[in-house]
Protein backbone atom coordinates (compact mmCIF):
# COMPACT_ATOMS: atom_id res chain seq x y z
CA UNK A 1 0.00 0.00 0.00
CA UNK A 2 1.80 3.18 -0.52
CA UNK A 3 2.08 5.89 1.51
CA UNK A 4 -0.94 8.72 1.77
CA UNK A 5 -0.01 11.80 -0.05
CA UNK A 6 0.40 14.29 3.11
CA UNK A 7 2.58 17.35 2.80
CA UNK A 8 5.80 17.54 4.83
CA UNK A 9 4.51 19.44 7.93
CA UNK A 10 2.14 16.87 8.45
CA UNK A 11 5.03 13.97 8.35
CA UNK A 12 7.10 16.34 10.24
CA UNK A 13 4.45 16.06 13.25
CA UNK A 14 4.16 11.64 13.03
CA UNK A 15 7.90 11.41 12.16
CA UNK A 16 8.55 13.24 15.31
CA UNK A 17 6.30 11.16 17.80
CA UNK A 18 8.25 8.14 15.86
CA UNK A 19 11.90 9.54 16.54
CA UNK A 20 12.00 11.31 19.97
CA UNK A 21 12.58 9.88 22.94
CA UNK A 22 9.84 10.66 25.52
CA UNK A 23 11.57 12.36 28.58
CA UNK A 24 15.21 13.20 27.17
CA UNK A 25 14.18 16.78 25.86
CA UNK A 26 12.76 17.46 29.53
CA UNK A 27 14.25 20.52 31.05
CA UNK A 28 13.31 19.52 34.51
CA UNK A 29 14.52 15.99 36.15
CA UNK A 30 11.34 13.29 35.87
CA UNK A 31 9.00 13.23 38.75
CA UNK A 32 10.07 9.89 40.73
CA UNK A 33 6.67 9.08 41.14
CA UNK A 34 5.73 9.34 37.49
CA UNK A 35 4.89 5.66 35.62
CA UNK A 36 7.48 6.03 32.99
CA UNK A 37 11.09 6.54 33.21
CA UNK A 38 13.16 7.86 30.98
CA UNK A 39 13.49 5.99 28.18
CA UNK A 40 17.33 5.14 27.68
CA UNK A 41 18.54 4.75 23.95
CA UNK A 42 18.38 1.25 22.20
CA UNK A 43 20.29 0.01 19.50
CA UNK A 44 16.85 -1.52 18.04
CA UNK A 45 15.86 2.69 17.88
CA UNK A 46 18.71 3.06 15.73
CA UNK A 47 17.66 0.69 13.17
CA UNK A 48 14.43 2.06 12.89
CA UNK A 49 15.96 5.40 12.41
CA UNK A 50 17.69 4.37 9.30
CA UNK A 51 15.24 2.70 7.88
CA UNK A 52 13.12 6.11 8.03
CA UNK A 53 15.64 7.89 6.44
CA UNK A 54 16.03 5.50 3.48
CA UNK A 55 12.37 6.37 2.43
CA UNK A 56 12.11 9.48 0.32
CA UNK A 57 14.06 12.67 -0.07
CA UNK A 58 11.88 14.36 2.48
CA UNK A 59 11.56 12.11 5.55
CA UNK A 60 15.67 11.70 5.23
CA UNK A 61 15.33 15.50 5.98
CA UNK A 62 13.23 15.62 8.61
CA UNK A 63 14.56 12.81 9.95
CA UNK A 64 18.68 13.82 9.96
CA UNK A 65 17.09 16.91 12.00
CA UNK A 66 15.41 14.92 14.41
CA UNK A 67 17.78 12.28 15.17
CA UNK A 68 20.53 15.37 15.60
CA UNK A 69 18.26 17.54 18.81
CA UNK A 70 19.72 14.29 21.04
CA UNK A 71 23.85 13.62 20.97
CA UNK A 72 25.15 10.73 22.71
CA UNK A 73 28.78 10.28 22.78
CA UNK A 74 30.48 7.29 24.09
CA UNK A 75 33.78 7.33 22.04
CA UNK A 76 36.64 9.35 20.43
CA UNK A 77 36.18 8.19 16.98
CA UNK A 78 31.68 8.96 17.35
CA UNK A 79 32.72 12.27 18.61
CA UNK A 80 35.21 13.24 15.76
CA UNK A 81 32.41 11.99 13.22
CA UNK A 82 29.86 13.81 14.49
CA UNK A 83 32.00 17.30 14.68
CA UNK A 84 32.87 16.68 11.48
CA UNK A 85 29.30 16.49 10.22
CA UNK A 86 27.90 18.53 12.26
CA UNK A 87 31.00 21.26 10.18
CA UNK A 88 30.80 19.98 6.75
CA UNK A 89 26.73 19.57 6.42
CA UNK A 90 26.29 23.32 7.18
CA UNK A 91 26.19 23.71 3.09
CA UNK A 92 23.74 20.97 3.02
CA UNK A 93 21.54 22.25 5.42
CA UNK A 94 21.96 25.94 4.12
CA UNK A 95 18.82 26.87 5.53
CA UNK A 96 19.38 25.18 9.08
CA UNK A 97 22.50 23.85 10.15
CA UNK A 98 22.36 20.30 11.73
CA UNK A 99 23.88 21.50 14.59
CA UNK A 100 21.26 24.35 14.80
CA UNK A 101 18.65 21.39 15.66
CA UNK A 102 20.94 19.80 18.74
CA UNK A 103 19.06 20.71 22.61
CA UNK A 104 20.63 17.71 24.44
CA UNK A 105 24.20 16.48 24.56
CA UNK A 106 25.06 13.45 26.37
CA UNK A 107 28.80 12.78 27.13
CA UNK A 108 29.65 9.21 28.40
CA UNK A 109 33.75 8.89 27.52
CA UNK A 110 36.28 7.03 29.35
CA UNK A 111 39.34 8.78 30.51
CA UNK A 112 38.84 11.48 28.04
CA UNK A 113 42.47 13.39 27.03
CA UNK A 114 42.79 17.17 25.91
CA UNK A 115 42.52 16.30 22.51
CA UNK A 116 38.86 14.69 23.46
CA UNK A 117 38.24 17.67 25.37
CA UNK A 118 39.14 19.88 22.21
CA UNK A 119 36.54 17.70 20.17
CA UNK A 120 34.29 18.34 22.77
CA UNK A 121 34.64 22.49 22.81
CA UNK A 122 34.37 22.04 18.62
CA UNK A 123 30.92 20.08 19.37
CA UNK A 124 29.61 23.13 21.69
CA UNK A 125 30.34 25.75 19.05
CA UNK A 126 28.07 23.64 16.46
CA UNK A 127 25.32 23.56 18.54
CA UNK A 128 24.47 26.88 19.83
CA UNK A 129 21.00 25.96 20.85
CA UNK A 130 21.90 23.34 23.31
CA UNK A 131 19.72 23.16 26.07
CA UNK A 132 20.43 20.12 28.48
CA UNK A 133 23.97 19.15 29.05
CA UNK A 134 24.71 16.29 30.52
CA UNK A 135 28.67 14.98 31.33
CA UNK A 136 28.96 11.30 31.78
CA UNK A 137 32.32 11.18 31.31
CA UNK A 138 34.55 9.05 33.74
CA UNK A 139 37.84 8.68 34.79
CA UNK A 140 39.15 5.44 36.12
CA UNK A 141 42.61 5.10 36.69
CA UNK A 142 44.61 1.63 36.83
CA UNK A 143 45.97 2.05 39.57
CA UNK A 144 44.00 4.11 41.79
CA UNK A 145 41.01 3.28 40.76
CA UNK A 146 38.04 6.12 40.17
CA UNK A 147 39.82 10.02 40.32
CA UNK A 148 38.62 13.33 40.24
CA UNK A 149 39.29 15.08 37.11
CA UNK A 150 38.58 18.61 35.64
CA UNK A 151 36.68 18.76 33.15
CA UNK A 152 38.37 21.60 31.24
CA UNK A 153 38.05 25.43 31.46
CA UNK A 154 37.52 25.59 27.84
CA UNK A 155 34.56 23.57 27.57
CA UNK A 156 33.14 25.52 30.60
CA UNK A 157 33.86 28.74 28.26
CA UNK A 158 32.28 27.31 25.64
CA UNK A 159 29.05 26.79 27.18
CA UNK A 160 29.31 29.81 29.23
CA UNK A 161 29.09 32.14 25.74
CA UNK A 162 27.87 30.02 23.02
CA UNK A 163 25.26 28.04 25.05
CA UNK A 164 24.23 30.54 28.00
CA UNK A 165 21.35 32.25 26.57
CA UNK A 166 19.69 28.31 25.82
CA UNK A 167 20.86 26.50 29.05
CA UNK A 168 18.53 25.07 30.95
CA UNK A 169 20.18 22.27 32.40
CA UNK A 170 23.98 20.53 33.46
CA UNK A 171 24.95 17.54 34.81
CA UNK A 172 28.08 16.51 36.28
CA UNK A 173 27.11 13.36 37.29
CA UNK A 174 30.53 11.51 37.63
CA UNK A 175 34.40 12.67 38.35
CA UNK A 176 34.68 14.48 35.30
CA UNK A 177 33.83 17.86 37.04
CA UNK A 178 34.88 21.62 36.85
CA UNK A 179 36.77 23.50 38.87
CA UNK A 180 35.54 26.53 41.25
CA UNK A 181 36.14 29.39 38.99
CA UNK A 182 34.91 27.46 36.32
CA UNK A 183 31.56 26.89 37.80
CA UNK A 184 30.91 30.30 39.20
CA UNK A 185 31.70 31.49 35.52
CA UNK A 186 28.89 29.25 34.27
CA UNK A 187 26.55 29.71 36.92
CA UNK A 188 26.80 33.51 36.56
CA UNK A 189 26.55 33.14 32.58
CA UNK A 190 23.46 31.11 32.54
CA UNK A 191 20.57 32.92 34.10
CA UNK A 192 17.95 30.82 33.14
CA UNK A 193 19.09 27.29 34.36
CA UNK A 194 16.54 25.21 35.61
CA UNK A 195 18.60 22.07 36.75
CA UNK A 196 21.92 22.01 38.45
CA UNK A 197 23.71 18.37 39.12
CA UNK A 198 27.16 18.21 40.28
CA UNK A 199 28.80 15.65 41.60
CA UNK A 200 31.89 17.27 43.03
CA UNK A 201 34.00 20.19 42.21
CA UNK A 202 37.73 19.54 41.06
CA UNK A 203 40.72 21.50 43.18
CA UNK A 204 40.68 23.12 46.37
CA UNK A 205 40.33 26.60 45.59
CA UNK A 206 37.80 27.89 47.83
CA UNK A 207 40.19 27.43 50.77
CA UNK A 208 40.40 30.86 51.62
CA UNK A 209 36.64 32.06 49.63
CA UNK A 210 34.20 34.42 50.62
CA UNK A 211 30.57 33.53 49.78
CA UNK A 212 29.23 36.38 47.18
CA UNK A 213 26.02 36.58 46.40
CA UNK A 214 24.97 34.75 43.47
CA UNK A 215 21.50 34.32 41.90
CA UNK A 216 19.57 31.75 39.97
CA UNK A 217 16.04 32.44 39.78
CA UNK A 218 14.71 30.13 37.66
CA UNK A 219 16.62 27.00 39.09
CA UNK A 220 13.98 24.15 40.33
CA UNK A 221 16.23 21.52 41.12
CA UNK A 222 19.87 21.02 43.07
CA UNK A 223 21.41 18.10 43.39
CA UNK A 224 25.09 17.88 44.99
CA UNK A 225 27.16 15.01 45.44
CA UNK A 226 26.61 11.67 44.02
CA UNK A 227 27.71 8.61 45.96
CA UNK A 228 26.16 7.53 49.70
CA UNK A 229 29.56 7.89 51.16
CA UNK A 230 29.22 11.48 50.96
CA UNK A 231 26.59 11.32 53.54
CA UNK A 232 29.09 11.09 55.76
CA UNK A 233 32.70 12.12 54.50
CA UNK A 234 31.93 15.14 52.52
CA UNK A 235 31.03 16.60 56.11
CA UNK A 236 35.35 17.89 55.05
CA UNK A 237 34.05 18.49 51.18
CA UNK A 238 35.01 22.20 51.37
CA UNK A 239 34.18 23.35 47.36
CA UNK A 240 30.65 21.46 47.66
CA UNK A 241 29.55 23.27 51.47
CA UNK A 242 31.56 26.21 49.67
CA UNK A 243 28.78 26.07 46.64
CA UNK A 244 25.72 25.52 49.48
CA UNK A 245 27.11 28.46 51.45
CA UNK A 246 27.89 30.52 48.52
CA UNK A 247 23.71 29.91 47.77
CA UNK A 248 22.53 30.44 51.66
CA UNK A 249 23.22 34.21 51.70
CA UNK A 250 19.15 35.16 51.12
CA UNK A 251 16.21 33.31 50.12
CA UNK A 252 15.83 35.62 47.19
CA UNK A 253 18.86 33.27 45.43
CA UNK A 254 16.72 30.50 44.44
CA UNK A 255 13.56 32.00 44.43
CA UNK A 256 12.02 28.32 42.42
CA UNK A 257 13.81 25.79 44.48
CA UNK A 258 11.63 22.68 44.61
CA UNK A 259 14.04 19.69 44.71
CA UNK A 260 17.00 19.17 46.48
CA UNK A 261 19.09 16.00 45.90
CA UNK A 262 22.32 14.63 46.75
CA UNK A 263 24.40 12.62 49.30
CA UNK A 264 26.67 16.11 50.55
CA UNK A 265 25.25 17.12 53.72
CA UNK A 266 22.41 19.66 52.94
CA UNK A 267 24.16 22.70 55.63
CA UNK A 268 21.65 23.94 58.36
CA UNK A 269 22.53 28.00 56.59
CA UNK A 270 21.13 26.03 53.29
CA UNK A 271 17.94 24.31 54.78
CA UNK A 272 17.07 27.58 56.82
CA UNK A 273 17.33 29.91 53.49
CA UNK A 274 15.47 27.54 50.74
CA UNK A 275 13.92 24.59 53.44
CA UNK A 276 10.12 26.04 53.10
CA UNK A 277 10.47 26.19 49.48
CA UNK A 278 11.10 22.46 48.95
CA UNK A 279 8.68 19.70 47.80
CA UNK A 280 10.97 17.02 47.34
CA UNK A 281 14.14 15.48 49.05
CA UNK A 282 16.52 12.82 48.01
CA UNK A 283 18.71 11.45 50.18
CA UNK A 284 20.33 8.64 52.04
CA UNK A 285 18.44 8.03 54.77
CA UNK A 286 21.39 7.35 57.22
CA UNK A 287 22.62 11.18 56.72
CA UNK A 288 23.13 12.25 60.42
CA UNK A 289 21.28 15.62 59.07
CA UNK A 290 18.16 13.37 58.12
CA UNK A 291 15.48 14.51 60.84
CA UNK A 292 16.75 18.29 60.42
CA UNK A 293 16.34 18.35 56.70
CA UNK A 294 12.94 17.37 57.15
CA UNK A 295 12.09 19.38 59.56
CA UNK A 296 13.32 22.92 58.10
CA UNK A 297 10.88 21.73 55.10
CA UNK A 298 7.56 22.35 56.10
CA UNK A 299 6.22 21.89 53.08
CA UNK A 300 7.78 18.60 51.56
CA UNK A 301 5.58 16.52 49.79
CA UNK A 302 7.99 13.54 49.06
CA UNK A 303 10.74 12.10 50.58
CA UNK A 304 13.09 9.46 48.20
CA UNK A 305 15.11 7.29 50.62
CA UNK A 306 18.17 5.66 48.94
CA UNK A 307 18.65 2.10 50.00
CA UNK A 308 20.32 0.27 51.66
CA UNK A 309 20.69 3.00 54.37
CA UNK A 310 18.31 3.09 57.48
CA UNK A 311 16.40 5.71 59.27
CA UNK A 312 18.11 6.07 62.78
CA UNK A 313 14.95 7.78 63.91
CA UNK A 314 11.30 7.74 63.04
CA UNK A 315 10.37 10.64 61.01
CA UNK A 316 7.38 13.22 61.71
CA UNK A 317 6.36 15.62 59.17
CA UNK A 318 2.83 17.42 58.74
CA UNK A 319 2.50 17.07 54.91
CA UNK A 320 4.74 14.31 53.83
CA UNK A 321 2.70 12.81 50.93
CA UNK A 322 5.35 10.12 49.28
CA UNK A 323 7.96 8.43 50.23
CA UNK A 324 9.92 6.08 47.75
CA UNK A 325 12.56 3.51 48.64
CA UNK A 326 15.20 3.51 45.68
CA UNK A 327 18.30 1.45 45.37
CA UNK A 328 21.63 3.03 45.34
CA UNK A 329 22.06 1.75 41.80
CA UNK A 330 20.01 0.79 39.13
CA UNK A 331 22.89 -1.59 37.46
CA UNK A 332 21.47 -5.13 37.26
CA UNK A 333 23.21 -6.57 40.50
CA UNK A 334 23.14 -10.70 40.91
CA UNK A 335 23.84 -12.67 44.61
CA UNK A 336 23.13 -15.35 46.06
CA UNK A 337 19.62 -15.08 47.91
CA UNK A 338 21.06 -16.11 51.30
CA UNK A 339 23.07 -12.42 50.75
CA UNK A 340 20.34 -10.72 49.30
CA UNK A 341 18.11 -11.93 52.16
CA UNK A 342 20.55 -10.81 54.72
CA UNK A 343 21.41 -7.60 53.27
CA UNK A 344 18.30 -6.49 51.14
CA UNK A 345 15.60 -7.76 52.82
CA UNK A 346 16.06 -7.99 56.35
CA UNK A 347 17.20 -4.09 56.50
CA UNK A 348 14.32 -3.64 54.18
CA UNK A 349 11.90 -4.85 56.16
CA UNK A 350 13.57 -2.45 59.06
CA UNK A 351 12.98 0.54 57.25
CA UNK A 352 9.55 -0.66 56.52
CA UNK A 353 9.09 -0.70 60.25
CA UNK A 354 10.62 3.02 60.90
CA UNK A 355 8.49 4.20 58.10
CA UNK A 356 5.88 2.88 59.61
CA UNK A 357 6.28 3.90 63.14
CA UNK A 358 6.68 7.66 61.67
CA UNK A 359 3.84 10.15 62.07
CA UNK A 360 2.61 11.51 58.87
CA UNK A 361 -0.82 11.36 58.75
CA UNK A 362 -0.47 12.91 55.11
CA UNK A 363 0.66 9.93 53.67
CA UNK A 364 -0.73 8.23 50.54
CA UNK A 365 1.74 6.36 48.38
CA UNK A 366 4.98 4.50 49.47
CA UNK A 367 6.95 3.34 46.48
CA UNK A 368 9.78 0.76 46.41
CA UNK A 369 11.76 0.78 43.23
CA UNK A 370 12.62 -2.53 42.07
CA UNK A 371 15.33 -2.04 40.59
CA UNK A 372 19.12 -3.08 40.43
CA UNK A 373 19.79 -3.76 44.06
CA UNK A 374 16.65 -4.01 44.82
CA UNK A 375 14.99 -6.02 41.50
CA UNK A 376 14.87 -9.44 43.82
CA UNK A 377 12.34 -7.95 45.93
CA UNK A 378 9.41 -9.59 43.83
CA UNK A 379 11.27 -12.74 44.81
CA UNK A 380 9.82 -12.44 48.31
CA UNK A 381 6.18 -11.76 47.78
CA UNK A 382 4.74 -13.51 51.34
CA UNK A 383 6.60 -10.01 52.71
CA UNK A 384 5.25 -7.73 50.07
CA UNK A 385 2.04 -9.19 51.01
CA UNK A 386 2.06 -8.65 54.13
CA UNK A 387 3.54 -5.32 54.09
CA UNK A 388 0.81 -4.14 51.79
CA UNK A 389 -2.22 -5.34 53.99
CA UNK A 390 -0.93 -3.69 56.86
CA UNK A 391 -0.35 -0.56 54.82
CA UNK A 392 -3.41 -0.49 52.78
CA UNK A 393 -5.27 -0.92 56.41
CA UNK A 394 -3.70 2.78 56.92
CA UNK A 395 -5.09 4.06 53.43
CA UNK A 396 -1.74 3.96 51.91
CA UNK A 397 -0.92 2.65 48.82
CA UNK A 398 2.03 0.37 48.51
CA UNK A 399 3.44 -0.08 45.09
CA UNK A 400 6.80 -0.97 43.00
CA UNK A 401 8.12 0.89 40.69
CA UNK A 402 5.76 1.10 37.94
CA UNK A 403 3.06 2.21 40.16
CA UNK A 404 1.24 -1.67 40.53
CA UNK A 405 0.48 -2.41 44.28
CA UNK A 406 2.01 -4.97 45.65
CA UNK A 407 -1.28 -6.75 46.33
CA UNK A 408 -0.40 -9.14 43.37
CA UNK A 409 3.42 -9.36 43.43
CA UNK A 410 5.10 -9.87 39.80
CA UNK A 411 8.42 -9.65 38.60
CA UNK A 412 9.83 -8.01 35.43
CA UNK A 413 9.24 -11.10 33.58
CA UNK A 414 5.84 -11.87 34.37
CA UNK A 415 4.98 -8.09 33.83
CA UNK A 416 6.81 -8.54 30.30
CA UNK A 417 4.91 -11.82 29.55
CA UNK A 418 1.36 -10.01 30.65
CA UNK A 419 2.49 -7.32 28.05
CA UNK A 420 2.73 -9.42 25.39
CA UNK A 421 -0.54 -11.55 25.99
CA UNK A 422 -2.12 -8.41 25.70
CA UNK A 423 -3.17 -8.62 29.86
Amino acid sequence: MPLPNLPVEIWRQILTMIVRIPGLLSLDKQDPFEHSPEVEFHTDQLSHRVALLLVCKDWHEVVTRLMHEHIIVTTEQQLSYIVEQLQSRRTVFERCPLGLCTRRIDLQLQSPDARVKKLIVRLLRCTPNLEIFINGNLHIDIHSGSRLTHCGSEVIKTLSTISAPTLRRVEWIYNDCPSWSDLMLLLRSTPNLRSLAIANIHGSSTENFRPEMLSLPHLRTLEIGNTPSFSHASIGNAPLNALLSTLSISPDQLPSLQRLEGFSPFSPDFLRAHGPKIRIVRTVAQTPLLPQIIAQCPNLDTFIAVFPHQLTVPLSHPTLRRIGIFPVTENPIEVPPQIFDSYVMSPLCDLLDQIDKSVLPKLTHLRIRNAGTLADVTNYPVSLQKWWRRWNIKGVRFEDKNGRPFQVVESDEDTLLDALRGD
